[in-house]
């Protein structure tokens, strides 16, 4: 393509455009781009009311394309409030995979002035997800896939999920933050949402209101996704013109099918479609508004586990009786 046929971007009209929004109908330049992600990431903030002028926001970093886009963005959005960031890594145990991505995600931090900390499930759990994950598949040999020994046939994005959010919890809870920050996109939410359809989930479908995150409980830190409104496409391009290293690698786990088959669906969607995903975004908050705050809240008041001591809807929480089947002699 000749110089002459790059178009100028459309909100300065001054430099040449490098992409364009087919939603908008717009041709944008590199700083004009950002801009624009900027601005709807402070967008989705104030509609979601998601932060208080002086909150210690921690943000769940993990060196990947999300959360490194997530720091840096909130990292300038911030500024402008008397509001602290903290970057919170939790080491996860996966051999070959997080140990590369630690470095980057701390250098990062780093880079930006950001308070760092980090955690590992073998600290806080006793046990890394490698570990789970050997035990798990050692167990399935004898074990059926039934009742209680169910949960010793859960796939690795089952365990790291769990143990993952009650990790990021606890950490949240030691450094004294008041709200956590996770690099979900619109992709990530437009999946969810439609495999918790798929699934019959409308608990988890419509549990979360827009705004704004409350504690359910005292131990529990509100969680919420301020990249939510931006494709991951668009999450990409402003690492790659903003020149933010970030760790590439797809974990060796990332295997869940279902998943996988909604978020090749959707994109393939996405591509025929423009505007799917925004759709289903948008479709799921206005539903969610219309109803009661607590209408398909979970009947069961929030309790601490007679194990860990942290919040659980039964006497032990998920990860206490995933560890109790896991390694029933310790």
């Amino acid at each position: 393509m000749s110089e002459k046929s790059i178009p100028l971007c459309h909100a300065c009209k001054k430099r040449p455009a490098v992409t364009y929004k087919q939603l908008d109908g717009r041709y944008l330049c590199v700083q004009c781009f950002s801009r624009w992600v900027i601005k709807t990431v402070k967008r989705t903030i104030k509609e979601g009311e998601f932060f208080k002028r002086d909150d210690r926001i921690v943000v769940g970093l993990s060196g990947g394309k999300d959360s490194t886009v997530l720091l840096h963005a909130l990292n300038i959005i911030e500024k402008d409030f008397p509001s602290e960031l903290i970057a919170i890594c939790i080491d996860e145990g996966i051999a070959g995979y997080r140990d590369d991505a630690l470095p980057i995600a701390e250098a990062t931090a780093k880079k930006l002035d950001i308070e760092f900390k980090l955690f590992s499930f073998k600290e806080l759990f006793r046990y890394s997800l490698d570990e789970l994950v050997s035990r798990s598949r050692e167990l399935q040999k004898t074990l059926p896939a039934s009742g209680e020994t169910k949960i010793v046939h859960h796939l690795p994005c089952s365990f790291c999920g769990v143990f993952r959010r009650k990790a990021l919890n606890i950490a949240a809870r030691e450094v004294d933050g008041d709200i956590i920050t996770t690099g979900h996109n619109l992709n990530d939410v437009s999946q969810t949402i439609l495999l918790n359809l798929l699934r019959g989930d409308a608990n988890r479908f419509l549990l979360q209101k827009t705004a704004p995150p409350k504690a359910i409980h005292p131990l529990l830190i509100p969680r919420v996704k301020p990249l939510q409104a931006v494709a991951e496409r668009d999450v990409v391009l402003y690492a790659f013109y903003n020149q933010l290293e970030y760790h590439t690698t797809e974990c060796p786990y990332a295997v869940e099918a279902m998943r996988l088959d909604v978020r090749n669906f959707l994109s393939k969607m996405e591509h025929q479609y423009p505007g799917t995903l925004h759709c289903i975004r948008n479709a799921k908050n206005t539903i969610a508004e219309q109803l009661p705050l607590n209408q398909f809240a979970t009947d069961k008041e929030l309790q601490l586990c007679q194990q860990c001591g942290e919040p659980a809807s039964a006497p032990l929480c998920r990860g206490c009786r995933m560890l109790n089947h896991l390694f029933p002699d310790s």
